[in-house]
């Protein structure tokens, strides 16, 4: 059928008004002027098909027109880049046929009506004068992807922000926090002067500046004890022999978030702030989280004085208050889970020293590792132990025993903290995850030489690991097993493959969303189902290619130029794990959430544009599934 074959007639001017306020509510309309709403429509015919009835397919050109769907639903169907079949559907509010429109090629999908199908058809002669008028059009149609997540991160930022009173306070910028113009001295300043200067003024640092006023370093009450006090320091001295050189700094046009996170990564408490290269003035910490009951200072100070478990009980539970405090603030997904993932390290750390001294067990002769999702530094707020023990190979037999009971007492402590015990018992307590060096590098290449289906998902979770506490030497031959052997078995690599190809993407046929019953709800396993597949292609393509990275952002960033991509498609592919890491935490922070499983999304609670993000990175994840299909099952 050609694209004029169809019962075609103008829009009337009666239902003008009302099909402009029905767009309104979709994207990119909702972002438009009304008059350009109003204009799009009157410049649209509407076309009727008929259930089953061809609207575009290869062979009819270049499209004539722009279709809107405004009522019913359309069917997709094209053949991918490997070949593969790729089916979709599309409801209504959705556009297509803009690739073919902005680029002036015949279409390469074949689209259908799924039942009675109303389209508002747009003419493409007009599109690039129209976007002149109306930017937020044109904009969508060039990087529809792109839009729809910018607005579903809004939408998600709104949600939480209603149940917060200093939402948008993580993306203010750090020129709106200066109260003050900053205190400074000479590099040669005597001790003595500068802390009774800092004494007089009752600040908790002094910067330190040169002839010119450029920033050269740092000195903060905390530094006052081990660099002054215990190291006896004659106060007559110059500042610039005790303090922080050179300091870590930010742009009056950098965010609160960018400088919470640095001074977690950078353990520091106060951030000199630039603009132009000039210091104009300092945050501290307790600038950035005064609104907040907690912060990352304050619950690292808890953690770190912490001295039994009970404690660490009540440390935790913060943690978990902290991090729903951040997402209603609007941190992203990659932020927020790193932040959690510092906190939670730090409680490990801090439960596993309080049971070597309990059991008398050396740091010095064990490691301990985190797998799975701590491993790779993208811990949620609903999450399981997953952890192993490395032992030196001088250990004992005797000594061993006393190790697993250690492992023990640590797995149950972390359980009292709110990190459930591992169903599949991939846990230090398990004699198969509390081994010897030598006997590690065995079952490493064990996992690697045999391949069956247990030694892949074994080696899946293990393949993830990072020292926490303990010795970490102990773990670098693993870490070289690892990255070396793999990376010269293909057959191995092959296998991990295959294994990936059995996760199901949860599309149908024609490209809705295939769900299962839960209590009445139809529901998706945001893990099972999404985030769990793109780990395994990240992992599996950065073991190929050597990549040290664990972070599976940081291994799609890595991966696509060696496997022939380029930067678009890496972010594509982040854009859609960061998406489905945002709605496991949406989901586990639900006020009602599904019963039984942190990670059920119920699908009748989106909103409509992330019904199409979501859509859009299932998509992505079957393409992810048919190259891995392409390079290693064919």
């Amino acid at each position: 059928m050609q694209e004029t074959d169809s019962t075609t007639y103008h829009v009337s001017q009666s239902l003008v008004y009302g099909l402009a306020e029905q767009l309104s509510a979709v994207l990119p309309f909702a972002q438009m002027q009304p008059s350009h709403v109003s204009a799009f429509v009157q410049a649209c015919q509407e076309q009727y098909f008929e259930p089953g009835e061809v609207i575009l397919e290869p062979g009819h050109g270049v499209p004539k027109y722009l279709y809107l769907i405004r009522q019913g639903a359309v069917s997709g169907h094209r053949v991918g880049e490997q070949g593969q079949e790729v089916c979709f559907e599309l409801d209504a509010g959705d556009l297509f046929s803009v690739g073919a429109a902005l680029t002036g090629r015949d279409v390469s999908t074949t689209y259908k009506a799924l039942a009675d199908c109303f389209c508002l058809l747009f003419p493409t002669k007009k599109i690039h004068e129209f976007g002149l008028e109306s930017p937020p059009f044109l904009a969508f149609l060039k990087d529809r992807f792109g839009v729809i997540l910018q607005k579903s991160h809004q939408n998600l930022q709104q949600h939480f922000a209603a149940q917060a009173a200093q939402a948008q306070l993580h993306q203010n910028t750090l020129g709106s926090l200066i109260q003050r113009e900053p205190i400074s001295v000479p590099a040669q300043t005597p001790l003595r002067q500068a802390l009774e200067l800092m004494e007089d003024r009752r600040i908790g640092s002094m910067l330190v500046i040169d002839e010119h006023e450029v920033l050269q370093g740092i000195l903060t009450r905390h530094d006052l004890l081990s660099r002054v006090v215990l190291a006896n320091k004659d106060l007559n001295a110059p500042i610039s022999e005790v303090m922080s050189a050179p300091p870590k700094t930010l742009d009056v046009n950098d965010t609160v978030e960018m400088a919470s996170h640095l001074m977690v990564h950078a353990s520091i408490r106060h951030i000199p702030i630039l603009c132009k290269n000039k210091v104009v003035g300092l945050v501290s910490e307790r600038d950035l989280f005064s609104f907040q009951r907690f912060s990352i200072g304050s619950i690292s100070a808890s953690i770190r004085g912490a001295h039994h478990i009970a404690a660490l009980i009540r440390s935790a539970d913060h943690i978990r208050q902290y991090a729903k405090n951040l997402l209603s603030q609007g941190v992203t997904g990659h932020r927020l889970t790193g932040l959690v993932t510092y906190l939670n390290d730090l409680l490990t750390d801090r439960v596993i020293h309080l049971q070597a001294e309990s059991f008398g067990v050396d740091p010095r002769s064990f490691c301990w590792v985190a797998l799975g999702s701590e491993g790779r530094e993208e811990q949620t707020i609903a999450t399981d132990q997953d952890n192993a023990l490395v032992l030196s190979d001088e250990i004992s037999e005797q000594a061993y025993a006393r190790f697993l009971k250690f492992a023990r007492s640590v797995n149950e402590a972390l359980d009292q903290c709110g990190y459930p015990l591992c169903k599949g018992d991939v846990m230090a307590s398990n004699p198969a995850y509390c081994l010897r060096q030598r006997d590690w590098l065995k079952r490493c290449q064990g996992w690697i030489d045999a391949g069956a289906p247990q030694d892949l998902l074994d080696a899946s979770i293990f393949f993830d690991f990072r020292p926490i506490m303990g010795n970490a030497k102990l773990v670098e031959p693993l870490q070289l097993l690892v990255e070396q052997a793999v990376a010269n078995t293909p057959r191995f690599i092959s296998l991990l493959a295959r294994n990936a190809l059995n996760w199901k993407v949860p599309l149908t046929f024609f490209g809705g969303f295939d769900t299962i019953e839960i209590d009445g709800k139809d529901t998706i396993d945001l893990k099972l189902s999404g985030t769990a597949l793109i780990v395994d292609f990240a992992r599996i393509y950065a073991l190929a290619h050597k990549v040290s990275d664990r972070n599976t952002r940081l291994r799609l960033l890595a991966i696509a130029a060696p496997m022939g991509y380029d930067a678009k498609r890496a972010a594509e592919w982040v854009s859609s794990f960061e998406f489905l890491q945002t709605l496991r935490l949406k989901a586990q922070m639900a006020q009602e959430p599904v019963k039984a499983n942190p990670n059920a999304l119920d699908i009748a609670t989106l909103s409509k544009v992330d019904r199409m993000i979501l859509k859009a990175a299932f998509h992505v994840m079957r393409e992810m599934q048919q190259r891995l299909e392409l390079d290693y099952v064919r």
